[in-house]
């Protein structure tokens, strides 16, 4: 698929030695609060780690620690505390006027291929064309402009279109129109895969993720433009939530898997 690299949509800037720049503007926020969207701290990682050592994402996980508004810039500091014949293990620092924002830990690599398998089952959903509109609406412009969504099965839980299932699951079609599939772009796409909760609640649910996993299977090919998300939740309560989602292509290649844990904020 054409289109620019995640890195180039989102404006990072190198400045070499590591260390990084990103503007957070219009493009790089969501949630519906005008803070960083969750993903993004993800995904900025994930670029950083594969453009620094010129290998693909195999894993990446990130804590979020502090809150960053539009306007402002995030600081990037990458390094690489094992690096061996085929695999880095990186740590990405992503800082605001030097406070933590963000500590993405992962690794990227490329080794021979001696075992193959997939157990997981392609869900085998309703086309994007034929599924539910999600119907979000945005005070303000944000990454949400930038990304098309749709509900093959459930209520997609951050606005309540669709209808709730009464079980754990929901698939949901994710795609970035000008960006092409790559992982980073699958970081932020894996970040719309918590509106299971709300399916599964029965009512609109707003989050607050505390971290986001993306473990990365085979990379998307070309002509890939929808992303399903196959989401299921695995607990809600004490305040909290866990939930999970198998990502895939249109054509049922499993592309990656991804894991967070939020806290429940009261609507």
């Amino acid at each position: 698929m054409s289109g620019m690299s995640t890195a180039e949509f989102l404006g990072m800037v190198d400045h070499g030695d590591g260390q990084w720049a990103v503007p957070i503007t219009d493009r790089a926020v969501g949630g519906g609060r005008g803070s960083l969207f969750g993903g993004i701290g993800l995904a900025v990682g994930v670029a950083t780690m594969e453009i620094e050592t010129g290998q693909p994402a195999v894993w990446a996980t990130a804590q979020y620690i502090a809150t960053m508004y539009n306007p402002s810039e995030m600081r990037l500091n990458v390094t690489k505390p094992a690096v061996g014949r085929t695999v880095t293990q990186c740590r990405v620092y992503g800082t605001f006027e030097d406070d933590d924002v963000v500590t993405v830990l992962g690794a990227t690599g490329q080794r021979p291929e001696q075992l193959r398998g997939v157990w997981e089952q392609y869900p085998d959903p309703v086309a994007p064309s034929g599924s539910v509109d999600p119907e979000r609406e945005f005070d303000y412009p944000s990454l949400h402009d930038h990304v098309e969504v749709k509900m093959a099965r459930g209520m997609f839980g951050f606005s309540g279109a669709g209808k709730p299932t009464g079980d754990h699951r929901s698939l949901v079609w994710v795609r970035m129109p000008e960006v092409r599939v790559d992982a980073a772009a699958l970081a932020i796409i894996a970040d719309y895969s918590p509106s299971v909760i709300g399916n599964a609640a029965g009512r609109v649910t707003n989050l607050s993720s505390l971290d986001n996993t993306i473990r990365f299977a085979d990379p998307a090919p070309d002509d890939t433009d929808w992303v399903l998300c196959d989401n299921r939740v695995e607990f809600m309560g004490n305040g909290f939530a866990h939930s999970s989602c198998l990502m895939w292509s249109e054509r049922g290649q499993l592309l990656a898997t991804a894991s967070q844990s939020m806290t429940i904020v009261p609507v």
